[in-house]
């Protein structure tokens, strides 16, 4: 071990040792004033609020200011406990690289570990986030460039220094050439999977690096093969989004659409362990159910029910509302024919009464024509939703007998929300279902009045209810994160758009949809209609490349690249016995390993292979997310999406289950879970998607 760098490694623990210490004793201190500022509050509390004689209202400027210092002092002791986390994390491996920069004829040694680490005014240790770190994932040795703002600063790298640092200890290091050296990434790649994911700062490749540094686009759309580390450059962007616009953007302005409670578990930690607080997370689901007010068929209920029984009306169904087609015909519809029902009528109010010189009483009537309700309508407003429309009018007219008769703000908004009745109700058909039912009609598709939202449905509902009237919440964000685009439709598109206007990363595969068969067009009419740059990532990290290029061979994917990292050919156990079949793999070609998933075509399947399994192994249904650590997981293709797994194991692969297009997507997407070992069984004659595999035995 070289000295210096021993030295330098026993400097920075010092001076985290001295900034723990620091921070602990701030935390006390702070405590302690807030529980005297307390006690104060308490003791004087009536001296306080008993204000002065000259100033009445000043008992609650000083009350105020009391609870403000309070506040205060309560945020800081949580900003310090942080820190101190923070500090406690670094501690057990300060950094992970070293560059030396040369530049204007002087060398640099640069640090790079997950935060900034100061001592005086030197940087001991600098973010991964920061500017000068970015040249440790984009350049070999040789010339080199960072950019702060508009500033490029260049040089040359003379010295890359990868190290193995693990509970506070330097256990080793190596000089490398290249930009993240190969032996760190299989290092990384080959250990078990965990029951969180894990940030991987110290392994981020060039091509994922520019996801998360770039500015040059507020909208981006990642389409990324399977296992391509699409999530986790998804937070990691986050994460530096958070770093270098640290005055303006907080983790709570950052709403991520999560597909399931289980993966929202999965992801739970990789902020945290990059110095960040969670996102806002909500699912697609919970959004449509506040919104219509009713049960909403969940993804994986859509894709349990075509996997157990698809018939091909229901197939075509699926792929049409999932077209731009019919996103369009829908907003063609509503822009069309729905709007042209609203049929206006003349709107007289009686505001009082005249005598006239007979002694008899004459109404005095405020009058809006059906001709000028028309016009506002159909002609002043027209390129506004029918929401939007009626507000406009609805205020005008208010405000008309506002400024005549002296209404306050109150009367104002009450006669506004009175007009907005009056002008519903020139709509002969309000109810959205029943408008969406219409519609369906029209194109020939059947209806549904089940209470449950059918899953493909949602999307449509969304977007009546917005353009007739307006969605009830605020779904506001200043940065948005979609993971898993392929499992949401145009009409889901057009509504997200709706929803939130600010700058977004959309993330995907289009090879992982189940239900449908997607196109490269496809992707690129996303992405035009989204206004995003799309960017593609062709490298697969997750499974060994056996594994990985089978899986791309069974559907036929080209052009992917993979990871140099070897391990046994996928498998396929004949056997007349399912479940003791299982029990084998897992006995004797398993037991290494942290995390074995069972994954099963459908729900259906699962409930019979339970009973045969229970008695013969220890296992657990994938259900919530603590089921995670439970070692062997039985579980759907549909819950173990997005999420990985040490062994895969496929029962029931014969030709009989797995025979149409949407079960080869269903295999794909289960055979790309695994990280290191892969195993199908067959009961009968396996299936044509398996006629690839060379290692098959009987059992």
């Amino acid at each position: 071990m070289d000295k210096e760098e021993q030295k330098y490694f026993n400097s920075t623990i010092e001076i985290l040792n001295n900034d723990i210490n620091r921070t602990r004793k701030k935390i006390n201190e702070v405590d302690e004033e807030f529980v005297m500022a307390k006690k104060d509050l308490a003791d004087n509390f009536y001296e306080i609020t008993r204000g002065h004689a000259d100033d009445p209202t000043s008992n609650a400027d000083d009350l105020s200011n009391h609870y403000a210092l309070l506040n205060q002092m309560e945020e800081l002791s949580v900003d310090l406990r942080n820190r101190l986390k923070g500090l406690q994390a670094q501690k057990k491996s300060p950094y992970f690289s070293r560059i030396d920069f040369l530049t204007k004829g002087k060398t640099e040694k640069i640090y790079i570990g997950l935060s900034n680490l100061m001592d005086k005014d030197n940087i001991i240790v600098y973010d991964w986030r920061a500017p000068i770190s970015s040249m440790y994932y984009d350049y070999e040795l040789g010339a080199a460039s960072y950019k702060v703002g508009k500033s490029t600063f260049k040089g040359e790298i003379t010295l890359k220094r990868q190290f193995k640092i693990e509970n506070e200890t330097l256990l080793s290091y190596f000089d490398t050439s290249l930009t993240i050296q190969d032996d760190i990434l299989q290092e990384v790649l080959s250990k078990n999977s965990s029951a969180k994911m894990k940030q991987i700062v110290s392994s981020i490749q060039k091509e994922q690096n520019y996801i998360v540094r770039t500015e040059e686009f507020d909208n981006l759309l990642v389409q990324g093969v399977a296992g391509s580390g699409k999530t986790s450059i998804a937070l990691h962007r986050a994460a530096y989004l958070l770093y270098s616009h640290r005055g303006t953007l907080k983790s709570n302005d950052i709403l991520i659409m999560s597909p399931n409670n289980i993966f929202s578990s999965y992801i739970s930690e990789v902020l945290p362990q990059l110095g960040e607080e969670n996102l806002v997370e909500t699912s697609y689901e919970q959004i449509a159910r506040m919104e219509l007010r009713k049960p909403i068929e969940s993804r994986e209920a859509l894709l349990d029910r075509i996997a157990s029984n698809p018939t091909q009306e229901e197939l075509n169904e699926i792929s049409f509302k999932s077209s731009f087609e019919y996103m369009g015909e829908l907003i063609k519809f509503l822009r069309g024919d729905f709007l042209n029902t609203f049929t206006p009528q003349t709107l007289s109010f009686v505001v009082g009464v005249k005598k006239s010189e007979d002694d008899s009483e004459e109404k005095i009537e405020e009058i809006f024509p059906a001709e000028t309700t028309s016009k506002l309508f159909f002609s002043t407003f027209k390129n506004m939703t029918i929401a939007e429309r009626i507000n406009k009018i609805a205020w005008q007219y208010a405000m008309y007998f506002t400024k005549k008769r002296h209404y306050n703000k109150e009367q104002n908004r009450g006669l506004k929300e009175r007009f907005k009745s009056l002008l519903y109700n020139f709509l002969p058909i309000k109810d959205i279902f029943k408008i969406f039912e219409i519609f369906v009609t029209r194109m020939g598709l059947k209806t549904t009045n089940d209470e449950t939202v059918c899953y493909m449905d949602k999307g449509a509902l969304l977007i009546i209810k917005n353009y007739i009237y307006g969605l009830s919440h605020d779904f506001s964000a200043k940065y948005l994160i979609i993971d898993e685009m392929q499992d949401f439709s145009p009409v889901d598109l057009f509504i997200f758009k709706k929803m939130w206007n600010c700058p977004s990363i959309v993330l995907g595969d289009i090879n992982q949809c189940i239900e449908k068969t997607l196109s490269p067009d496809y992707l690129q009419e996303m992405s035009d209609f989204l206004g995003t740059k799309l960017l593609e990532l062709k490298k697969t990290y997750r499974s060994t490349k056996e594994i990985a290029k089978f899986a791309h061979d069974m559907i036929g994917l080209q052009g992917v690249e993979y990871v140099n990292r070897s391990g046994q050919e996928p498998r396929l156990y004949a056997t007349e016995d399912v479940a003791a079949a299982i029990q084998k793999i897992i006995e004797n070609e398993c037991k290494d390993f942290a995390h074995i998933a069972i994954i099963c075509k459908c729900q259906s399947e699962l409930d019979k292979l339970a009973t045969k399994l229970k008695g013969k192994i220890d296992f657990k249904e994938l259900v919530e997310p603590e089921d995670y650590n439970n070692k062997v997981l039985l579980t759907t293709c549909a819950t173990a999406k997005g999420i990985e797994f040490d062994c895969v194991i496929i029962p029931y692969a014969d030709k009989d289950n797995y025979r149409n297009s949407l079960d080869k997507n269903i295999l794909y997407v289960s055979s790309t879970r695994a990280l290191h070992k892969l195993f199908f069984i067959a009961e009968k004659e396996q299936t044509k998607f398996l006629k690839d595999i060379k290692d098959i035995q009987n059992l």
